[in-house]
């Protein structure tokens, strides 16, 4: 793997090795930060693999499926019971699943190919369904890293000014409810507030930590594949939004926190990326 892939592909070792180091400072217990670690090696390994294969998690024959599955996956936290009324989570044993943070990448890698092959009507609404769900959940950090994106996407697709108001309206709207309509669940060091534990070790790790989180958009943003520039900037508008949203409000820090699902999804972004990048 040329020295360029590589560094981007371990673009995420220090942003989870500074959270992890703060879990055990803390004293917060193996099982927790443990889980961090084996998913990174775990994705690792299934994204090299994936990547050496050349197989194209984004554009083999049951592709049409994806964005079905994807929005599915999203409705399944409301099977179960939630906590305070806060559906976003799957259980699986002891583990949660955050379905949003593993699924909104590949929706919006799908939702974009969707635009091209069936129109604006389909993605559109599509797209509605998602904020939706995302609203009830309800979730306010990924439904606002989603809309973003997806507005622009969408508005740079038509050229009627009023199709473009009323994608700007109803994107504006579903982000300004959802964060009037925050859930009331109390912070947890070692998921909302691990940015402070990790400032507590000093201002030296607090700046290293602010950097390892800065960077994980970079390589969608800054060195898009040039097949497919500008949903690589969508997807890196994603992680820009929902780290800057981790400012105003308790919402997880992605993958220096405690929590496989963004670790995931995020590997599930890399290795699209990197199918791209070695296509001619």
């Amino acid at each position: 793997m040329p020295l360029r892939k590589l560094i981007t592909f371990t673009l995420t070792i220090p942003s989870i090795a500074i959270g992890v180091l703060a879990m055990y400072q803390n004293h917060v217990p193996f099982a927790i930060w443990g889980q961090n670690i084996g998913c990174l090696i775990l994705m690792s390994v299934i994204s090299y693999l994936l990547i050496t294969h050349k197989s194209n998690i984004a554009g083999n024959r049951y592709n049409q499926l994806l964005l079905p599955a994807a929005i599915c996956a999203l409705v399944l936290p409301f099977a179960n019971q939630g906590m305070e009324g806060v559906h976003r989570w799957i259980s699986i044993g002891a583990v949660k699943l955050n379905v949003a943070m593993i699924v909104l990448p590949m929706i919006l890698l799908e939702l974009y190919q969707v635009l091209k092959i069936r129109g604006l009507t389909y993605a559109g609404v599509s797209a509605f369904i998602i904020l939706l769900v995302l609203f009830f959940q309800p979730d306010a950090s990924q439904l606002t890293g989603f809309a973003i994106p997806v507005m622009i996407m969408l508005s740079l697709n038509t050229r009627s000014k009023k199709i473009r108001f009323l994608i700007t309206g109803v994107s504006v709207l579903f982000i300004v409810l959802s964060w009037i309509r925050l859930d009331h669940l109390p912070p947890v060091n070692y998921v909302e507030r691990i940015l402070g534990m990790v400032a507590d070790m000093g201002w030296i790790w607090f700046v290293s930590g602010v950097i390892s989180l800065a960077i994980l958009p970079a390589p969608f943003l800054l060195l898009p594949p040039k097949n497919a520039v500008s949903v690589s900037r969508y997807i890196g508008c994603y992680y820009i939004v929902i780290l800057l949203s981790t400012l105003f409000g308790n919402f997880p820090v992605p993958l220096m926190g405690y929590g496989i699902s963004p670790i995931v999804g995020y590997y599930l972004s890399l290795t699209w990326y990197f199918n791209l990048i070695n296509t001619p």
